[in-house]
C-alpha cells in the first residue's frame, strides 16, 4: 500500500524534516587544516621558519590566541580590520575612505619600524606596500605586506602590540550644583524660539534648577515679538535667570552674537560656566550633568599669582610661582564639544514606517533610521567664561557657518586645554529647512552639502527616489519586516498537510482494495 502512495508529499516531508534540523541546530563545526600554515611542529617548512624566527629574536607568544574573534562571538560582531597604505585608510563604520590622521599614521609607524627592523635582516630590500590593522580588547592586531623588488618576495608581517595596564591621572570632584549660562544668539525665526522656550520649561528645568539662559537678538522686524515669547515663557519660574539682550545691528553673526552673550555685565550672576546653544537644538535634562562632568576651569592659577606676591615676597613668593608654573602647564583645563545628534527630516522618515509626525519632544532618539551624528558641527561647546576669553573668543563672521571651527581650531592650539569631542546621545539638531542662495559665499558648498546630508539616510532617500520615478506605494515599507521565526509555524502546518495528504491517501487506497474485493466477490 505505502509503495502505490505519490512520492509528492513524501518528499515534501522529507525536506521539512530537514529544514527544521538545520534551522534548530545551531553549533559550530570546527574546520580541520594540514600542512604548514596549521601549525604543526612536524612539518619541515614549519621548523625552518621558526629555526629562523629564533636565530633572529623572535618569541613566539603562545598565551595568545591564533584567531581572532573568538568562535563564540556572532557575525555582527566581528572585528574588521582597516585596510591602509601610505596615506589612505579604509573602514567598513564611517567615512568609506579618508587619509590617515596623525595619531594614526604615529600609531602605524612604530608597527611600520618593527615590521621593518625584522624583514630587513631576511630582504635587505624590502619596502612597505599595504597594511590592516584592529582593535581587540587586548591590543592592537596588525598585519603589513612587504616587498622585496631584488628578489621579487613578497612578505607578510603579523604584529601585535598589548595594552599596558590601566593607569588612573587624576581624580576631579564634579559640582552639579555649578550654573549653566545657555547662550542663544537670535534673529527672526520666533516659532523655533518658542518651541525651545517650551520644551526647556516643560522638559529640562524641572530636573535641574541650576541653569540660566541668555539671548542676544539682532534687531529685525519681529524684536518685540521675541520679546514677548520669552517673558511670557519664562515669567512663571521665579527662580530661573534669564537675559534678553536687543542689538541695534541688523545684520546677523552667530558669533558676534555669542561673544556679546558671553561678556555680559552680569556673569557672576548668570553663572560662569557656558554652553553655547542654538534654538533648532534640544536636548535632556541629562545633558548638563556632562557638561559639568566634562569642563574643568583653568587660568585662574596666574591671577592667584598675581594677588600672592602682592601680599608676600621673598622665596615663598618664587615657590609659588614656580608651582603655578607646573600647574599651568599640566592639561587640567577641559572644554567639552559635543557631538550632536541631528534628525533627518520626519515627514519622510515617519510615512516610512506608517506612522504620523510625533510631536518633537517624542523625536529626541538615537536611532540609526531616525538621524545620523553630526560630526562636522562644532556649534554646541560647554566651557567657562574665563577659558573662553583666554582662546580669542568668536571670531566676527558674517556669512554662514565657519565661526564654531574657527573657535574649535583656537583650542587646540591651546597646549594646557584638553578638548573632550564625543557623540552625547542627549543632544538633538531638529529637522529644519535651510537656504542656500547666496552661490559666490566661500560656505556655499559647505551649505548644500549639510543640506543633502540632513534629508534622510541612503536607504531613505533611495526608497523616495523609486516612489518618485517609479510609483511605488512605500507607505510603511520599513516597518514591514520578514523574520525567519515565521518559517517554523509554515513548516509545521507544511508538515502537517503533508501526512494529513499521505493519511487520506492511505485511507482512499484501503478503500479502494475492499471495493474491488467485494466486486470480484
Amino acid at each position: 500500500m505505502l509503495a502505490r502512495m505519490k512520492k509528492g508529499p513524501c518528499c515534501g516531508v522529507v525536506l521539512a524534516a530537514c529544514f527544521c534540523f538545520l534551522y534548530v541546530a545551531t553549533g559550530t563545526w570546527p574546520l580541520s587544516g594540514g600542512g604548514p600554515w596549521s601549525g604543526d611542529p612536524t612539518s619541515t617548512s614549519f621548523t625552518d621558519q621558526q629555526q629562523q624566527q629564533e636565530d633572529l629574536g623572535y618569541t613566539d607568544d603562545s598565551s595568545l590566541p591564533l584567531n581572532y574573534p573568538h568562535p563564540t562571538e556572532t557575525l555582527n560582531d566581528g572585528l574588521s580590520f582597516r585596510y591602509f597604505d601610505t596615506e589612505v585608510t579604509f573602514q567598513t563604520e564611517g567615512v568609506a575612505g579618508r587619509l590617515l590622521t596623525q595619531h594614526e599614521h604615529a600609531l602605524l609607524t612604530s608597527a611600520k619600524e618593527a615590521a621593518k627592523h625584522y624583514l630587513t635582516q631576511l630582504h635587505p630590500n624590502t619596502a612597505f606596500v599595504s597594511g590592516r590593522y584592529r582593535w581587540l580588547p587586548d591590543g592592537v592586531e596588525y598585519d603589513l605586506i612587504y616587498k622585496d623588488e631584488a628578489s621579487d618576495v613578497t612578505s607578510r608581517v603579523t604584529l601585535f602590540q598589548k595594552l599596558e595596564a590601566t593607569k588612573v591621572l587624576r581624580s576631579i570632584t564634579v559640582d552639579q550644583k555649578t550654573v549653566v549660562n545657555m547662550v542663544v544668539t537670535l534673529k527672526g525665526r520666533v516659532a523655533k524660539y518658542a518651541t525651545f522656550l517650551d520644551h526647556l520649561v516643560k522638559n529640562v528645568l524641572p530636573y535641574d534648577h541650576n541653569l540660566s539662559l541668555t539671548v542676544v537678538y539682532f534687531s529685525d522686524d519681529f524684536l518685540d515679538e521675541a520679546r514677548e515669547v520669552t517673558s511670557s515663557r519664562l515669567s512663571s519660574l521665579p527662580n530661573f535667570k534669564w537675559s534678553f539682550i536687543p542689538l541695534e545691528e541688523r545684520n546677523f553673526s552667530r558669533g558676534r552674537g555669542l561673544h556679546i552673550g558671553a561678556q555680559q555685565k552680569d556673569s557672576k550672576y548668570m553663572g560662569e560656566l557656558l554652553f553655547f546653544c542654538d534654538v533648532d537644538v534640544l536636548m535632556h535634562s541629562d545633558f548638563f550633568s556632562r557638561c559639568r562632568s566634562n569642563t574643568k576651569k583653568g587660568h585662574q592659577a596666574s591671577r592667584e599669582n598675581t594677588r600672592f606676591t602682592q601680599t608676600r615676597s621673598g622665596l615663598d613668593t618664587l615657590k609659588y610661582f614656580l608651582l603655578v608654573c607646573i600647574l599651568t602647564l599640566l592639561p587640567i583645563t577641559q572644554v567639552y564639544y559635543p557631538v550632536v545628534f541631528s534628525l533627518y527630516n520626519p515627514k519622510l522618515v515617519y510615512p516610512l514606517f506608517d506612522k504620523k509626525v510625533p510631536p518633537v519632544n517624542e523625536q529626541l532618539a538615537v536611532d540609526e533610521q531616525s538621524g545620523f551624528w553630526r560630526t562636522f558641527g562644532f556649534g554646541m561647546a560647554c566651557m567657562f567664561r574665563d577659558d573662553y576669553h583666554v582662546s580669542g573668543g568668536f571670531p566676527d563672521i558674517r556669512t554662514w557657518g565657519g565661526e564654531d571651527v574657527a573657535l574649535y581650531q583656537q583650542f587646540l592650539k591651546l597646549t594646557n586645554i584638553k578638548v573632550i569631542r564625543a557623540p552625547d546621545p542627549s543632544l538633538f539638531h531638529l529637522y529644519h529647512h535651510k537656504d542656500c542662495m547666496d552661490t559666490g559665499s566661500s560656505s556655499y558648498v559647505a551649505c548644500l552639502k549639510s543640506k543633502a546630508v540632513t534629508e534622510g539616510s541612503q536607504l531613505q532617500l533611495g526608497l523616495s527616489l523609486l516612489k518618485l520615478h517609479q510609483g511605488t506605494d512605500l507607505e510603511g515599507v520599513l516597518s514591514k519586516r520578514f523574520y525567519y521565526f515565521w518559517l517554523v509555524p509554515y513548516l509545521g502546518l507544511l508538515l502537517a498537510v503533508s501526512l494529513l495528504t499521505n493519511l487520506t491517501q492511505a485511507v482512499l487506497l484501503l478503500l479502494n482494495r475492499r471495493v474491488r474485493y467485494f466486486r470480484t466477490v
